[in-house]
């Protein structure tokens, strides 16, 4: 199983933002839901061994980590506004307090917490952190089990960045460039399929 978790330094933990304006309503949450398209979604299939969790940090219920599992998830459909709308609807379906992550619809698990809450859970599987300067994804060599850490347009913060080096996790890059966070998932979601080609 991959598992991507994606950092929202201001992407909505409520539901409370616009369809029409998901931009500058969500605190950039398009952003995370781009990402997410890239790691689950192929064409015409949806990867089952594919995991992504969105760590939600803007609004008055963050933080959240939201989870969206490729083997479990149902009517995934790859244009942001569906994923939105999915994700908005798990959202308002939360009750005052989730201790621990909980289905509020196929596939799409919700949890109040950050990513110390997430870090604490993991077992010790090989971690990664998606930016530049890293070793080349090229060269390294990367267990279908990992964990692959990724911020959004604003990078990591220096806790986040703390806690992950705890953890022990490596720096990696996919290229010389600076790219977008769905750009870098792609990239790597290739680079995985061509070691190790997997059932979708």
């Amino acid at each position: 199983m991959r598992r991507f978790v994606l950092i929202g330094q201001t992407a909505s933990a409520s539901g409370d933002f616009s369809l029409e304006n998901l931009p500058s309503s969500s605190g950039r949450l398009d952003a995370l839901l781009r990402a997410l398209r890239a790691a689950l979604l192929v064409s015409h299939a949806v990867r089952t061994n594919a995991c992504v969790y969105l760590v939600l940090r803007g609004g008055p219920k963050a933080p959240r980590v939201l989870r969206v599992d490729g083997a479990r998830v149902k009517f995934l459909r790859p244009d942001e506004r569906s994923l939105a709308l999915l994700i908005k609807k798990t959202l308002d379906a939360a009750p005052p307090a989730l201790s621990e992550l909980t289905e509020l619809r196929p596939g799409v698990d919700l949890r109040d917490g950050d990513l110390a809450e997430l870090l604490s859970e993991l077992a010790d599987a090989p971690s990664y952190v998606l930016e530049e300067g890293g070793a080349d994804v090229r060269t390294a060599a990367l267990p279908e089990d990992a964990w692959f850490f990724l911020g959004d347009h604003q990078g990591f913060d220096a806790a986040s960045r703390e806690l992950l080096a705890a953890r022990g996790a490596a720096t990696l890059s996919v290229g010389p460039r600076s790219l977008h966070a769905e750009d870098v998932v792609t990239l790597l979601n290739n680079e995985l399929d061509r070691r190790s080609p997997a059932p979708r």
